[in-house]
């Protein structure tokens, strides 16, 4: 078949004239397709911006939309790179991942329209595919160094430049920050980030527009060793209008820009898992692996059980058995026992009683508080941002202790055997760590894949595997 007819009808967006061709060969379509590298109709018709045509070819042959022809493009980088605005929308309706597919030289459709400063496509393309601004070419520049270095005119970058900055620092996904991370940090093929291209350009503006990301790092060097000030002082140097660049130094500086030589020597990964592993890394590790197992029903069950004894503990400081003294002298009209309480409002039971429900009734407290926390965070981030929370929790059950103690050395006595108890635990669990460690080398049947980790027994009888030990 004259491949010739296709492309005709597919510049003049004639529907009748493709299906009178596909009734002569049903095939010729598949036979299309089945060559690497050519102009398929769909490229004809997105060149061309026949849309009605164009999405006639999409839903009869979808992968049209995924080929590139021998210069390298899809229909959606012929679509963008000649202004076809809503043709290139149908596209992506249809599939939205044609906005990450890389042509020639790696470039993506999105990353040829911010290079055309096809600004509506741009933030269409962000709506429709959030992921594509992590995309790169080949030559490791993402869409912030393309519109940083498409510096002609001035002002065309800077609103593309403010489109690019607005959308990543409007990301709310679960990974946006790890995202703006990527983008801001990201290193062509000199080791340049975008940030250096802006000192290169000597362009204040883009850079006080990237400056806004807390996540931009203004120390990375390049593979010249060069930081973005080394680059603002080097090109000073080299004659450079100097008011110009003093003020780039300036604004590096202001957010914590320095030289090369004066950053302290980091180490490199292979540095730090030759080194010895740490106390602090060790417990990490332990505590991460401790609780992978846990399903998130069983931790969700866990959560519950452990506010409950918060509620309950924390219950019964506030209403202690029994009641609290109106006065510093109480007696009991039925026990006719005295209290030796100094202040209103402390119990109304003796020392000894009270001794005991204060450091169970602690223990309690403390142990489920620190299990709340652990399932908190389960061993993949830190629980500093979590302390808010329970801090001054323990700080009022503290105080609220002191107020109904019957004196001051029995609330210290009950503090100080709470915190014995708490030790003695930690000491226990260290020692069946290392107990179980010891007898997990010698303990199972004799079986290569037992040894080997591959299953054990447990496992293969559908036996739900315990833990050795939980980290508090």
């Amino acid at each position: 078949m004259d491949q010739r007819s296709f492309q005709a009808a597919a510049k003049s967006g004639n529907i009748d004239q493709l299906y009178e061709l596909i009734h002569e060969d049903p095939y010729v379509l598949d036979k299309i397709d089945n060559v690497p590298f050519i102009d398929t109709p769909l490229h004809v018709a997105a060149l061309a911006g026949t849309t009605e045509f164009a999405m006639e070819m999409m839903h009869l042959k979808p992968s049209f939309a995924r080929k590139l022809n021998a210069d390298g493009l899809t229909p959606l980088h012929l679509a963008v790179d000649h202004g076809h605005f809503w043709l290139a929308l149908e596209l992506v309706k249809v599939d939205p991942s044609l906005v990450r597919l890389k042509g020639r030289q790696g470039m993506t459709p999105l990353l040829l329209a911010v290079s055309k400063k096809k600004i509506d496509l741009i933030s269409e393309f962000f709506l429709v595919c959030p992921k594509s601004i992590v995309d790169a070419n080949v030559n490791g520049e993402n869409a912030l160094h393309i519109a940083v270095k498409n510096n002609e005119p001035r002002e065309g970058v800077l609103i593309v430049l403010k489109v690019l900055m607005g959308w990543i620092l409007r990301l709310c996904q679960k990974d946006a920050e790890r995202t703006e991370t990527r983008v801001m940090n990201c290193r062509d093929k000199d080791g340049n980030t975008p940030l250096h291209l802006a000192a290169y350009h000597n362009n204040h503006k883009a850079m006080r527009l990237m400056l806004k990301s807390s996540n931009v790092n203004v120390n990375i060097e390049n593979k010249n060793g060069l930081t973005v000030l080394d680059v603002a002082v080097l090109l000073r140097r080299e004659g450079n209008r100097w008011g110009s660049w003093c003020g780039v130094e300036r604004v590096v500086k202001w957010h914590g820009g320095k030289r090369s030589a004066s950053l302290v020597k980091s180490k490199t990964t292979s540095d730090i898992l030759g080194s010895k592993l740490t106390w602090c890394e060790s417990r990490r590790t332990r505590s991460i692996r401790s609780y992978s197992w846990i399903s998130e029903e069983r931790r969700n069950a866990l959560l519950v059980v452990a506010t409950l004894i918060i509620t309950a503990t924390y219950q019964t400081v506030l209403q202690p058995p029994g009641g609290v003294s109106d006065s510093g002298e109480s007696s009991n009209a039925t026990s006719n026992v005295t209290t030796s309480g100094e202040k209103a409002g402390s119990v109304v039971m003796d020392d000894g009683d009270f001794l005991w429900l204060w450091i169970w009734n602690s223990v309690g407290f403390t142990f489920a508080t620190l299990l709340t926390v652990s399932l908190l965070v389960s061993g993949q981030e830190s629980g500093f941002w979590y302390l808010p929370l329970f801090i001054p929790l323990l700080l009022a059950y503290d105080a609220a202790g002191q107020v109904i103690s019957p004196n001051k050395t029995v609330n210290d006595k009950g503090n100080l055997v709470c915190f014995i108890i708490l030790l003695i635990w930690v000491l226990l669990v260290w020692f069946w760590d290392r107990l179980q460690s010891k007898r997990a080398k010698a303990r199972g049947p004799k079986s290569g894949l037992v040894w080997e980790g591959f299953t054990t027994l447990d496992q293969a009888r559908g036996v739900t595997p315990s833990k050795k030990s939980v980290i508090m």
